[in-house]
């Protein structure tokens, strides 16, 4: 008999006391989120109003299939709506990927987001880690694809990664995809955040066959409305995956937010204006936490990995002692990154937040610290 305590375990086997993501406003006094990596520059008018006409919509059954929302993501990407899908954020798709490929063997980074395992593990699926090494800036290199074999039948990468924000180089990436094509293996690339990167204009290629996963969700910092999609030319693997997704999985209000945060992207600078905002103060955070002793990683995106190896990094985050701690005292809080594989109790991971944000995280680190 049990004890009546078992503990309860969401997702990637975190139980009800540890949530594996960031962004744990609900149980934190958190005057500051800088967890959760989402542009610093706001949504525009138009994705309120867009949200406001959906709940103008809310007695109405969304459509089903999505026919405006497909059309608009599709004008945006330069793809056929019929190779767009479209999610309850990326994580949906993701899982839906998975449960179509079946797959038996599959091939993620490490460290990587923490999603891929777990879909991948609710299938049943083999996992084999590439481990990314730290003297690289765990950036992924050529010997990835070396691991790629006939055997595999899915492949996650993310371009670029989380939790160090470094882009794929061309060459590597290539690589890869070519790999995947001679082994028949479904490569899903992770483009989330490849919006909020110098290459914020670069379109998936529906021609690799390629899953290509995205979202309006961190584009708009927008987290609470779940709106992805992914873009694929391979069109039994896309009708497979929609198989594996709910009649109305797209809510009313996230299906007019996605029409207009797509002719948002077609349509005007703000992805523009939105990276040059993220370049000027990611700068500005590489600088002023370099200069306090804290490692900083490159990063491509609007987020950092950093690594604390002194007294007070070391410390478990329970112990009352670690920044992770004394950050939250001062209502602070930062993504530790324990659970990534590959990483220890060390490594932090902060957002590239407004100007205003980021100068009080470097003051509450200098209290901290010196």
């Amino acid at each position: 008999m049990g004890s009546g305590k078992e503990k309860v375990v969401m997702n990637n086997g975190a139980g009800c006391s540890g949530i594996v993501h960031g962004g744990d406003i609900y149980r934190n006094n958190v005057t500051l989120d800088f967890s959760v990596n989402l542009n610093p520059e706001p949504a525009p008018e138009e994705i309120m109003t867009a949200a406001l006409r959906g709940l103008e919509l809310m007695h109405n059954y969304p459509d089903p299939l999505q026919e405006e929302l497909r059309a608009a993501i599709g004008e945006m990407t330069g793809a056929a709506a019929e190779d767009v899908v479209c999610g309850c954020g990326a994580s949906e798709l993701m899982m839906a990927t998975v449960h179509a490929v079946q797959p038996k063997k599959a091939l993620i980074a490490a460290p990587c987001y923490a999603g891929y395992g777990y879909a991948l593990r609710a299938s049943g699926a083999d996992v084999t880690e590439y481990a990314l090494r730290e003297e690289k800036d765990f950036a992924l290199d050529a010997g990835f694809a070396d691991c790629i074999t006939e055997d595999t039948d899915i492949v996650f990468i993310a371009n670029p990664n989380n939790p160090n924000g470094r882009l794929i180089e061309p060459e590597v990436l290539n690589g890869i995809k070519r790999k995947c094509a001679e082994t028949g293996t479904v490569l899903v690339i992770d483009e989330c955040f490849l919006q909020l990167t110098e290459r914020y204009a670069e379109q998936p290629d529906t021609s690799d066959g390629a899953v290509h996963l995205r979202a309006f969700t961190k584009t708009f910092a927008i987290p609470g409305i779940r709106m992805g999609y992914m873009v694929c030319g391979d069109m039994e693997l896309t009708a497979e995956v929609r198989k594996h997704l709910p009649e109305w999985n797209i809510s009313a209000i996230a299906e007019r937010i996605g029409i207009a945060a797509a002719k948002v992207i077609s349509g005007t600078g703000y992805l523009e204006k939105s990276n040059a905002a993220i370049a000027r103060e990611r700068s500005y955070l590489e600088k002023g936490i370099r200069e306090l002793g804290i490692r900083v990683y490159p990063s491509d995106t609007n987020y950092l990995l950093l690594r604390q190896e002194n007294e007070i990094g070391d410390k478990l985050p329970g112990s009352g002692n670690g920044l992770y701690d004394r950050l939250l005292e001062k209502g602070i809080l930062v993504r530790r990154c324990a659970n990534y594989h590959g990483l220890d109790e060390s490594y932090f991971r902060i957002a590239v937040r407004r100007h205003e944000d980021n100068e009080k995280l470097l003051a509450a680190l200098e209290e901290i610290l010196r």
